[in-house]
């Protein structure tokens, strides 16, 4: 089963310029990318920004079709820092790393991997084309696997880009994409908005995290909306042979594949601003799909695939603490 049209559509606004990366999870209003002015004394403009977050998602059941492998929990971790130079007036560049681990406790010999990580660098640029236009395009080379026997196939560079037009201070609309020639649909493009139809209220649909949000003062923020984790991995060449399967003792197709993995959630949560340039986010909810969509190690969208997954209603609750900062 492939990922619904929605978990795609979702996916591809991630990359767009009101977010800096599917995969750092950090929240960013399409304004935040106007070129700064440092008041540092160097005659080059420097800008800084991180995140670091954690969450535990709990149990859910997964299966392999219509069989039951068993519960599966994840304990997700991200870290991502990026300074960006402005080299001239409506240009800067963007230079930074970032990694995310997914540790799933597993059954007993579940066909699953135990560990679905990322380590890449960032390279790109934000443009400022017109007083209305802002474009972000990001390179983000790395190792994207489960860490086991790491080799040359392990690499990836997926090619994220987007474009914010400023209709208005109160209304911001987005196009976003992402190429990855690893994941089974290697290209995504879709549209998205940022809206702020209230004094105190705004419409993010700007994933990982859409949300409407509720300002409640200068330093909080209320919010319910969504949060996708997902990303595209490979998988060891022995490791169809060493995992089991409920349809046999091995799966030696599964050797050396590669498994894009989503899991998506909705939830509450706040956001506090307790010092000018740092906030800390606090969320939980429900996990109300996760899926792991192992294809061969080729380029473009296949049919021969096995899928792991959860029914609607099998989930289970999450908890995710953050802490973000630009300066």
């Amino acid at each position: 089963m492939k990922r619904p049209a929605f978990h795609l559509a979702l996916l591809g606004l991630a990359v767009s310029l009101g977010m800096p990366s599917l995969r750092a999870g950090t929240d960013q209003d399409a304004s935040s990318l106007t070129p700064v002015t440092s008041t540092q004394t160097s005659s080059i403009p420097i800008s800084q920004e991180f995140s670091a977050e954690g969450s535990y998602s709990g149990g859910a059941l997964t299966r392999q079709g219509n069989g039951r492998i068993g519960n599966v929990d994840n304990t997700n971790g991200d870290i991502s820092y990026v300074v960006s130079p402005q080299v001239k007036d409506g240009l800067l560049l963007r230079f930074g790393f970032e990694a995310e681990r997914n540790s799933f406790g597993l059954p007993d010999g579940a066909p699953l991997p135990n560990t679905l990580m990322s380590t890449n660098f960032i390279i790109g640029a934000d443009w400022a084309a017109t007083d209305k236009i802002l474009i972000r395009v990001e390179l983000h080379p790395g190792i994207y696997s489960d860490f086991v026997n790491v080799t040359g196939s392990d690499f990836d560079m997926p090619v994220q880009f987007g474009g914010t037009y400023l209709y208005s201070k109160d209304l911001q609309l987005i196009l976003g994409g992402e190429i990855d020639v690893k994941s089974d649909i290697p290209f995504i493009i879709v549209p998205g908005i940022r809206w702020q139809f209230a004094d105190r209220w705004v419409l993010s649909a700007i994933p990982p995290r859409p949300q409407v949000q509720y300002e409640f003062n200068n330093a909080l923020t209320l919010y319910v909306g969504a949060e996708i984790l997902d990303g595209t991995y490979h998988l060891n060449d022995q490791f169809g042979n060493n995992h089991n399967s409920v349809r046999g003792p091995s799966n030696s197709s599964l050797n050396g594949g590669i498994v894009d993995f989503n899991e998506d959630r909705v939830g509450v949560g706040l956001t506090w601003k307790f010092m000018p340039n740092l906030s800390l986010d606090v969320s939980g909810g429900y996990i109300v799909y996760r899926q792991f969509d192992v294809h061969p190690d080729k380029f473009g969208y296949s049919t021969n695939d096995t899928t792991f997954h959860n029914n609607i209603g099998e989930g289970a609750p999450y908890g995710e603490m953050g802490i973000k900062g630009s300066f």
